[in-house]
């Protein structure tokens, strides 16, 4: 009863959004005139405005009109038999003997949802609500599981960076089946990830309904995790039309056998979506251009059946180019072809026209060439037209262009009329209850064009701020708008790179700040403000003001200076940072509200209910002590001026206690770290990555040892006193310490040499390189060479460098409140800002040309 129960709440579900669809399209209109970013805001207003769900049986009945297009309906469908899904995964022992079509994955997410496998079988379980996973496209969250299809688990999900529906697709190469072969599996991995880039060869949009994948990704197993690992994972990207509507194997459960007129018309648009497919050229991610791809894979439940008001249209969905990638080792299927897709086909048509695809006894494919499997009303043009395509009789055909138009050539088969009539009291009941259907269609339209209005009027009345919430298209502070005349208070991690960034002295030019340079050019004719005298020192709450008694006559010379003093008072934009120990805290302030935004590097966790726009990039750098005179018998002459992430890995776990154990020198190990909570959480995910290393990571971090011994412990302290105690223990006790920190706070401190980084089998990456474009090298005098090298940007805009990361403005998504955080990250867009960045040690999003800029701002001064 569950599963009919499901069955129904889905097919509601789905069916009743049809009423809804020319709303929806409206909305659609009018969304695409809302920047990207904000279209969530339409969503949301969408979603909470519409039409009433009609009834199960209601919505089964309308759509059956629709389809069939006067279908008769004089008998109850038959108990539909479609034949059970085959054993898959057979190395666990499933109650199904099919992981993948089993409710026990889904059960144990239930009970716990930290679970990585089954309770029962130990297959990989469920991937539990706000899992996220980062393409090549942009970076999405699951938000529920749907339902399971052919080989893989369909999710709900969000596209993060437009905040756009998707359906994302996960599947599954379980230990099991894969352990102790794990090339194989990084072989399927690879070409999954080859073949979802498959692309026209003239680059064209393919004009035909074949779901391709968005973006596809894949989770690479590292050396080091092949005995942990439960299962290699791969996910494609799927738009959300049309996968989350039915299969055709779905659709006939609740509909029964389709007419002759309706098999025929889905035979004509899979038809052209096979000429397409079979016949145009495509190229590969490679370049390579070839004739023609195979679906492969055509069945009920690759078929998807997406209604509208002119009928509906049939979309090829999972195809086998990617889809048998994932089948178990050694399950062999039939070699890809055109004679296959058309075999394929055709019984999908002989089982649309029987209503089932199995026989109710044997529960085995029904066989087209067995005559009482054949309704008695199909025509006979159409039989033996099905039998051609599936190879039963003598006139195959050769293509599906061939068998498209022979079908054009055949009688079109006349709808039948709906015959059966509805008892009085079932008259009765609908005629109190329900409304015309064009009562439904005229509230539709009409609540369309009201969302519209809505919206045309919601960023008509916001058009003053646009400019601080798009991207920047003006050079200056002074021109961002959307700041008010106020004190606006944010946040940051008070040990962070940013509250270092903002506030301290001569980053910019002698004696300014950032804060200040930016507060002198948003109120040019007022005093400035030094943010640092209005921050309350780290972890103390600001004392309330006490207020002295006024005597009478400082009351009347107040009252009578009054006037004067308000006329001369010049309102102003003060920017108010008060940071707090941690960016979770900050996050926390901004949902309270004692904070208007924050600035942060960790973007990973932030909510729904929170986003952020970059301003810049830092790196995190790890060094070593260096002295130019001594290098010949230092650590970086010794590593060749580069680690690995692995090696770092085992460093800061407490593996490695002398640098020999990594191909160093024999030197004992010292190990530090920064006070920056931000530096850190990012060591421990780009580094350490598993919860394990964490912990050790964690422990050795805890324990108390002396300051100066040599240790497998770690030490923590401030990046101005790591620099000094790295290379002093390297001078006068010969320890080879080592140490990570923000790049804008090592660069140019020429005590210490920051290593070049290597990921897995990629090339190390230096954050510096020299005037020619070079890595630096030992060779390289830091100290009487500065002049001569430079932050290696590039690298860092485009995070090749293994632990670089972007600094954002993090902001509520609350339309209730003023967009100021939006509009602090328009300012630090702006090229002035950009350019004032660079200066004060952090990466600009791109580059400024400096005489330019001087150029546009003499020209507004004039």
């Amino acid at each position: 009863m569950s599963i009919l129960e499901t069955i129904k709440s889905r097919e509601v579900l789905g069916l009743s959004g049809r009423f809804n669809m020319l709303f929806s399209n409206a909305a659609f209109q009018a969304a695409r005139i809302v920047p990207a970013r904000y279209r969530w805001i339409v969503t949301s207003t969408v979603q909470t405005i519409s039409l009433p769900t009609p009834e199960f049986t209601e919505v089964k009945e309308e759509v059956i009109r629709i389809l069939t297009e006067g279908e008769a309906t004089t008998a109850e469908p038959e108990v539909e038999i479609l034949t059970p899904p085959p054993p898959l995964y057979t190395a666990y022992k499933c109650l199904h003997n099919n992981p993948l079509q089993c409710e026990w994955p889904g059960r144990t997410l239930e009970e716990n949802p930290d679970a990585k496998t089954c309770i029962r079988c130990g297959f990989p379980a469920l991937l539990p609500p706000e899992t996220r996973v980062q393409g090549k496209r942009g970076r999405y969250q699951i938000d529920e599981f749907l339902k399971t299809r052919n080989l893989g688990r369909l999710y709900r999900g969000i596209d993060l960076l437009d905040r756009q529906p998707v359906i994302i697709k996960e599947y599954l190469l379980p230990v099991r089946h894969f352990r102790g072969n794990e090339d194989e599996l990084r072989r399927r991995q690879s070409n999954f990830d080859y073949f979802t880039n498959l692309e026209l060869a003239d680059r064209r949009t393919p004009d035909m309904r074949w779901d391709i994948p968005i973006d596809g990704i894949v989770e690479l197993i590292q050396d080091e995790d092949k005995r942990k690992f439960q299962a290699g994972r791969a996910y494609a990207i799927l738009p959300e039309t049309p996968e989350g509507f039915p299969t055709l194997g779905q659709y006939i459960k609740e509909t029964g056998p389709l007419s002759a007129f309706l098999v025929r018309q889905i035979l004509l648009q899979v038809l052209q979506s096979l000429e397409g497919l079979h016949e145009q050229r495509y190229r590969l991610p490679t370049g390579i251009v070839q004739e023609g791809v195979m679906h492969g894979n055509l069945s009920l439940d690759s078929l998807l059946i997406v209604p509208n008001f002119q009928g509906f249209y049939i979309y090829l969905a999972d195809p086998a180019l990617w889809e048998h990638l994932f089948l178990p080792p050694n399950q062999t299927v039939p070699e890809p072809s055109v004679a296959e897709d058309l075999k394929a086909l055709g019984n999908v048509a002989f089982y649309l026209l029987a209503g089932r695809s199995a026989d109710p006894g044997t529960l085995t494919p029904l066989d087209p060439g067995v005559p009482e499997y054949w309704p008695a009303e199909t025509p006979e043009f159409l039989r033996r037209y099905i039998l051609s395509l599936v190879g039963l009789n003598d006139l195959p055909f050769e293509s599906a262009s061939l068998a498209r138009q022979a079908l054009l050539k055949f009688p079109i088969p006349e709808p039948v009329v709906v015959t059966d009539e509805p008892d009085a009291e079932a008259e009765e009941k609908k005629a109190q209850g329900l409304l015309p259907r064009w009562v439904w269609i005229l509230v539709a339209i009409l609540l369309g064009a009201s969302v519209l209005a809505l919206i045309v009027w919601f960023f008509g009345r916001r058009s003053a701020n646009q400019t601080a919430l798009e991207p920047p298209t003006v050079c200056c502070v002074d021109q961002v708008t959307g700041l008010p005349l106020q004190t606006v208070t944010f946040t940051g991690e008070a040990q962070g790179v940013w509250t270092s960034t903002w506030l301290q002295a001569n980053l910019i030019a002698k004696d300014k700040t950032l804060a200040g340079e930016i507060d002198r050019r948003l109120n040019p004719d007022s005093e400035p403000v030094d943010n640092a005298a209005i921050a309350p020192p780290k972890d103390v709450e600001a004392p309330p003001q006490q207020e002295a008694a006024p005597t009478d006559a400082a009351t009347a010379a107040g009252d009578e200076a009054a006037d004067a003093v308000e006329e001369e008072v010049v309102e102003r934009i003060t920017l108010n940072y008060l940071p707090l120990p941690s960016a979770t805290e900050a996050f926390t302030a901004i949902r309270n509200q004692n904070a208007e935004f924050a600035v942060s590097s960790l973007l990973e966790n932030l909510g729904i209910d929170l986003w952020y726009r970059q301003f810049a990039f830092d790196a995190i750098v790890v060094y070593v002590a260096f002295s130019y005179e001594a290098r010949q018998n230092g650590l970086p002459e010794a590593l060749n001026g580069q680690i690995s992430l692995r090696q770092l890995r085992r460093l800061y776990t407490g593996e490695v206690s002398n640098w020999q154990e990594i191909g160093g020198p024999d030197m004992p190990v010292k190990l530090y770290m920064p006070t920056d909570e931000e530096a850190v959480a990012i060591f421990e995910q780009r580094v350490l990555q598993s919860e394990q290393a964490i912990a050790q990571f964690r422990e050795l971090s805890t324990r108390r040892t002396s300051a100066s011994a040599a240790s497998t412990q770690v030490t923590r302290l401030t990046t101005f006193q790591t620099l000094n105690a790295v290379l002093r223990d390297f001078e006068t006790q010969q320890v080879g310490a080592i140490a990570f920190g923000s790049l804008s706070q090592v660069f140019g401190q020429c005590s210490v040499y920051p290593l070049a980084l290597s990921k897995g089998l990629s090339g190390a990456v230096s954050p510096l390189i020299d005037s020619r474009g070079f890595p630096i090298s030992p060779a390289t005098d830091l100290c009487n060479e500065k002049g001569s090298y430079t932050t290696n940007i590039a690298a860092m805009r485009q995070e090749r460098y293994p632990l670089s990361y972007p600094l954002a403005v993090v902001y509520p998504r609350d339309n209730r409140r003023q967009p100021i955080g939006e509009a602090f990250a328009a300012l630090l867009n702006t090229d002035e800002s950009q350019l004032l960045l660079k200066k004060a040690g952090l990466i600009p999003l791109r580059e400024i040309n400096e005489l330019e800029l001087e150029r546009k701002l003499g020209g507004e001064e004039e």
